[in-house]
């Protein structure tokens, strides 16, 4: 006989089971439905939980778009305007692709600038001072206090240039592969290549800190050169002459109407880097008391300025070597 047929005919011989108590009934029955609430609430939760991720991920998208909707409307940080430029500049597209500027009058943080052969720029720097950028460079506006010179040549002076007499201005860094530059109240310029990162001051104090030197200092007439892993160079280096035509030909202009011929032969020296000597204390007095009028000479460069407004003048001058000497003229013998 096979099992099933034998424990079937033992459960027909059994006697019936007793059944429970009402009470024991009663307590089973609440059990069984107090664990079906728990199961089913924990289903119910996990589902309301998975409604709420859902929510708040759809809302967190919505608060993302907003914010880029927000950003987008922001005004870009203008960190310099053009006062002079020649040749082609370009600005540095998406894409790397270049636009040619038209009607650019301000550069904004994040801009990149490239000039074609033959060209340069003059920005009125927004905190104080003025930049200059030479042919063939390559240039980032990252804040209103900083640029990365990818490569090229920049001028940095951090005197303001919308009047003659004016104060210094600070806190201006450049930023190169080969090391930041960072100056204190001065005229310098700064070449940067694949190679090398050379720094010549015309006027104060210049540090560059890099990867391979520390706090490399020069001073006025000097120029630093910094190439890899190797040790500085500090060598003399003239605040005037071929290598510094280039700034002259994007100066900005000077507001000379109301100031006095020294004020203006002075300008004229600090752009150049020439000196002014006067040959007599009577030459001296006339720079001194004599006052200049109107602005028709803007767009001169400083020495095509200097020639102009001195045929006005009972005093005359010559450049020798470093040095503008200036003379008095008698006024009965001009023509």
């Amino acid at each position: 006989m096979r099992t099933n047929e034998a424990v079937e005919e033992l459960l027909e011989h059994a006697a019936p089971r007793p059944a429970p108590p009402s009470d024991d009934e009663e307590i089973v029955r609440d059990a069984v439905y107090a664990q079906w609430q728990t199961v089913t609430g924990r289903r119910r939760t996990r589902r309301r939980m998975t409604q709420f991720a859902i929510a708040a991920t759809v809302l967190l998208a919505v608060a993302v778009s907003f914010n880029a909707l927000q950003v987008s409307d922001v005004e870009p940080l203008q960190v310099a305007t053009i006062g002079k430029s020649h040749g082609s500049i370009y600005l540095l597209g998406e894409q790397s692709e270049l636009h040619e500027m038209t009607d650019l009058t301000a550069i904004s943080a994040g801009q990149v600038i490239v000039t074609g052969d033959a060209a340069g720029i003059g920005l009125e720097w927004g905190n104080g001072g003025s930049l200059r950028i030479d042919e063939n460079t390559r240039i980032e506006f990252r804040s209103a206090d900083s640029v990365y010179l990818q490569s090229g040549r920049i001028y940095f002076d951090s005197q303001p240039s919308q009047s003659v007499a004016a104060i210094t201005g600070s806190g201006f860094e450049i930023t190169t592969d080969h090391g930041s530059v960072k100056h204190v109240g001065t005229q310098y310029m700064t070449l940067a290549d694949a190679d090398r990162l050379t720094v010549s001051v015309r006027e104060g104090r210049v540090a560059v800190d890099g990867v391979y030197v520390a706090e490399a200092v020069a001073l006025e007439g000097q120029q630093l050169t910094v190439s890899g892993g190797a040790r500085p160079t500090v060598v003399n280096f003239s605040g005037h002459g071929e290598a510094w035509n280039w700034v002259e030909a994007t100066a900005p202009a000077a507001d000379v109407d109301g100031r006095t011929v020294d004020e203006f032969l002075q300008w004229v020296g600090r752009e150049t880097g020439l000196q002014v000597a006067y040959e007599s204390p009577a030459a001296e007095e006339k720079a001194r008391e004599g006052v200049l009028f109107g602005n028709v000479d803007m767009d001169m460069d400083p020495r095509d300025k200097l020639q102009f407004r001195m045929s006005g003048e009972d005093l005359d001058y010559r450049i020798d070597g470093g040095t503008i000497n200036v003379s008095a003229i008698d006024s009965g013998s001009r023509p």
